[in-house]
């Protein structure tokens, strides 16, 4: 609870900050976020600053904490209307971090990447709000280097999976100011987990097929994952300021060993749309 209110007061502070100083003016023509029409893309390129937390049983439990830096990206495009899904979504990210154990002074090296593919079908659509819902496939890769583990350092943790995602944009007037107001959910159902055994270096596994001790098939009961993502669309000339906040999860007991690792970051970046053909045109 500690750690959320200070993430929920600094993303309050960040925004009244931005309406205090953004020169910002309502236009009857500015709209802070529409769909894409069709083979139309808005893309959406941000950089990301947070922390980051990982937990691993190899010799005993230790949780690790530290600062990340990272780079995400969100593409929308419009798919042929009509369809049942004319929307699609691609989600990618790239973390890294330098993280401690407090406990007993190690430390680690965490690099993370994702991405998420989704089709999108509109649930509900209007003025005001915009409900979108689809299948995801989503994959999910997390490399520690753990400084203190000359043994084994190198601990690789990721799924390929298919799931879920609800995306809800809702538009809103603020002090005079056209805004956006953006909540996105993954979730993984179903796939294969890379989440290997300690007792023998990966090289072995290979060598020796023991490919059981690596890959698992992973569903919410033994891998629990989650990706939210919240973004504010503020209209600023001629493009869109994105300020939001980015959380992910991905945990299991698999191969025996207990592990997990989150990243929770802020992002500022821009929105920009592409346009190839317009409807009706």
């Amino acid at each position: 609870m500690t750690g959320s209110s200070r993430c929920s007061e600094l993303l309050a502070a960040i925004l009244l900050v931005v309406f205090a100083v953004l020169p910002l003016k309502a236009d009857a023509q500015w709209v802070a976020w529409n769909l894409p029409q069709y083979q139309e893309t808005v893309r959406t390129a941000t950089v990301a600053l947070g922390n980051s937390f990982a937990r691993d049983t190899y010799l005993s439990a230790s949780r690790y904490e530290g600062p990340t830096l990272g780079f995400v990206t969100d593409n929308w495009v419009g798919y042929r209307p009509y369809r049942l899904f004319e929307y699609g979504r691609n989600h990618s990210s790239l973390f890294f971090s330098s993280m401690t154990n407090r406990l007993n002074g190690g430390s680690t090296l965490q690099l993370a990447g994702s991405e998420r593919f989704a089709l999108l079908h509109p649930l509900v659509s209007c003025g005001q709000c915009d409900l979108l819902a689809g299948p995801v496939a989503m994959f999910e890769l997390g490399v520690l280097y753990n400084q203190q583990n000359s043994n084994n350092p190198v601990n690789v943790e990721g799924y390929l999976a298919a799931g879920f995602c609800i995306e809800n944009t809702f538009r809103f007037i603020l002090f005079n100011h056209d805004l956006a107001l953006q909540a996105t959910t993954y979730l993984p159902l179903a796939g294969v987990g890379f989440a290997p055994d300690y007792d023998l270096p990966y090289w072995l596994m290979y060598q020796y097929s023991e490919y059981n001790k690596a890959l698992h098939f992973v569903w919410p009961f033994n891998n629990q994952a989650i990706s939210e993502q919240i973004s504010l669309i503020v209209p600023v000339h001629s493009k869109r300021l994105s300020i939001g906040y980015c959380f992910d999860y991905m945990g299991n007991y698999l191969g025996g060993h207990s592990r997990s690792i989150g990243n929770g970051v802020f992002t500022i970046g821009y929105s920009v749309r592409f346009q190839s053909k317009v409807w009706g045109r």
